[in-house]
């Protein structure tokens, strides 16, 4: 006769059955629902705070990056100036920085011309410069002063941008609301009143956050709230409609993804201005981006402003925020076809140097030999260089820097063949004298014809002079940039870093007459790393090295003029008996002083106006 016990082994089994089949039929909900799913552009946003719970090690990676602190509450803990009651002087303004307990004010010109002081509300930036906004009436401001982080000092975005001397001061005192709020925070609406004419701003999260890549997410999280269908994707690895992963879109889309603020751009068509000031930018990560805007080109229309000054002659971005046009040119994009490339083959959202989002392996080689492996193998072939040099150095050849962003210049994103003729074709800096800068664009198209064996161009230009001091002295205001940033990049240094002491004179030339301070703060900076790049093979010039006055590229003419003497006299001052001696395209007479009639010859004498940015 059966017991109670005896029928303990069937109830479990029984039971382990119907949880089999229940386990079962929740796999196969869970299934359905994943392969079923489609994300939601109009969902509400989740937030990162929303986010971290089941993705800690992505938050983490972000938390590490500039996107997340690109703008901020103005905290003890987020504004990284100085404003310990310093004071600092540009274009006839003494302005000071003030702190009173957890509160920042910045005592500078209002908008009427008037000494006013102005409470930070905000930050924004916190990698190479923070600006600050203040708040009034319905707006925010970004104020026209900024700290350089990485030289701890305070400038006037006129030494930043590409200001010549005689600019307005408040000319970068400029509406948060209507422009910034876009690609520095997660889902930006301005808020504009039409009928009143005034802001009504939000954000759904400051700074640029998970769902500035991957869409709003509150869908997404509400239905990964069931364990099971989250263990599915798990162990499936299968794709998750609800949310928009930019790895696994289409090539075009990925990038578009970046693109959308990588890429500055113009409401398409543009009557759709209204609905992006009142209601904000329609597109979501996943969208096609051209349904809703076009990129800005070189034949783009803005009503007064000179778009042209914003690319090369020949249509490549010659400032930042333009990378997505540089990508669209390159022929390696192959029009956002599968297996072309895309932002992420060298960039990485969530590993890697947060300065540029790159792992190291990115910035060499390694970098191309995913897609031209032969090439980068036999490098030294290919390149004509010495193998292990900077000549073998992917960048350096077809991504060269000619990019100008704040106070520095950026390899561009339109990969390109060296072809020096560039430079006197289209006025814009070609790679060969980027590196080689003590040779002329003659010989440079002279060498590259006879080293890949095609015609030497039949309009070669007359000018023997160095190419970089061509730029630097008579170029255009960019041309001129580039031209003071290659003069001190390490990557074209000889190895005796001694050989490129002879552009300080000329460097010196630059910090004192250039009518630019951007042009003049790189000419000094290239000066300094020079010297000190020497003085570690010559002990002469440690002294030097370390006692380099301080240099304001917006102080006075007579000050910056004391500075640049002090370096003319460091140059003469050398035994330059035991200096390597550049190339006779330098113009240095027999006592290796610069030649002053080739200076004055090629100097520059004709005003140019202010780029504008499009910031």
């Amino acid at each position: 006769m059966a017991t109670g016990r005896g029928r303990e082994p069937l109830a479990w089994a029984a039971a382990a059955l119907l949880g089999a089949a229940a386990l079962g039929v929740a796999v196969r909900a869970a299934a359905a629902d994943v392969r079923g799913a489609e994300r939601a552009p109009s969902a509400p946003y989740a937030t990162s705070a929303g986010c971290q719970a089941c993705h800690p090690d992505h938050d983490a990676s972000w938390r590490r990056t500039f996107h997340r602190t690109m703008t901020q509450q103005a905290t003890p803990a987020s504004v990284v100036g100085d404003f310990s009651g310093r004071e600092y002087r540009a274009l006839g303004v003494t302005s000071r920085f003030l702190r009173q307990d957890d509160r920042f004010f910045i005592e500078t010109l209002d908008g009427q011309g008037a000494m006013r002081r102005h409470e930070v509300a905000r930050t924004v930036g916190s990698r190479r410069f923070q600006q600050y906004l203040t708040r009034e009436g319905d707006r925010y401001l970004r104020l026209p002063l900024a700290w350089n982080i990485e030289e701890r000092r305070w400038l006037h975005l006129g030494a930043g941008f590409l200001d010549p001397d005689g600019t307005d001061f408040n000319r970068h005192r400029s509406l948060w609301d209507g422009n910034c709020i876009f690609c520095h925070n997660t889902g930006p609406q301005p808020g504009y009143d039409w009928e009143r004419s005034r802001f009504d701003s939000r954000v759904e999260e400051l700074g640029i956050a998970c769902e500035a890549c991957h869409g709003p997410g509150s869908s997404h999280a509400d239905r990964n709230r069931n364990p099971v269908r989250r263990y599915w994707l798990h162990f499936t690895g299968e794709a998750d409609g609800t949310i928009v992963t930019p790895t696994r879109l289409s090539p075009a889309r990925s990038v578009q993804v970046c693109g959308h603020c990588h890429g500055q751009r113009l409401p398409h068509p543009s009557e759709r201005i209204r609905q992006f000031m009142s209601e904000g930018d329609p597109f979501r990560p996943g969208d096609d981006l051209g349904t809703y805007t076009q990129p800005l080109k070189v034949d783009s229309s803005l009503p007064g402003v000179d778009v042209t000054a914003r690319f090369w002659k020949d249509g490549t971005p010659r400032l930042t925020a333009y990378e997505y046009q540089g990508l669209l040119m390159s022929k390696d994009f192959k029009g956002g076809a599968e297996g072309g490339l895309t932002c992420g083959h060298c960039h990485r959202m969530h590993e890697g140097d947060p300065k540029g989002m790159l792992p190291p392996e990115m910035r060499g080689p390694a970098a191309c030999a995913s897609c031209h492996a032969d090439l980068v193998a036999r490098a030294a072939e290919h390149s004509g260089h010495r193998a292990g040099g900077s000549g073998t150095d992917c960048y350096a050849c077809h991504l060269p820097k000619i990019t100008y962003g704040l106070l520095g210049m950026h390899p561009t994103h339109r990969i390109q063949d060296p072809e020096p003729s560039r430079a006197w074709r289209y006025q814009m800096p070609e790679a060969c004298t980027l590196c080689h800068t003590d040779r002329s664009a003659r010989w440079a198209a002279e060498s590259w014809s006879r080293m890949f064996k095609k015609p030497v161009p039949e309009d070669l230009p007359e000018e023997t002079v160095a190419e970089s001091l061509r730029a630097l002295l008579g170029g255009d205001v960019v041309q001129r940039a580039a031209a003071a940033e290659s003069l001190g990049d390490e990557r074209s240094y000889a190895e005796d870093p001694r050989a490129r002491l002879w552009a300080v004179p000329f460097l010196a030339v630059a910090m004192e007459r250039d009518s630019y301070p951007a042009v003049r703060h790189l000419a000094e900076r290239s000066a300094r790393r020079v010297i000190a790049r020497a003085a570690a093979r010559w002990p002469e010039l440690e002294a030097q090295a370390r006692s380099t006055p301080d240099f304001d590229p917006m102080d006075e003419p007579a000050r910056r003029a004391a500075v640049a003497g002090w370096y003319r006299r460091l140059w003469e001052g050398l035994d330059r008996g035991r200096l390597p001696r550049p190339d006779a395209s330098v113009p240095l007479d027999e006592r290796l002083l610069p030649v002053a009639s080739v200076i004055d010859r090629l100097g520059r004498t004709a005003p140019e106006p202010a780029v504008s940015i499009g910031e």
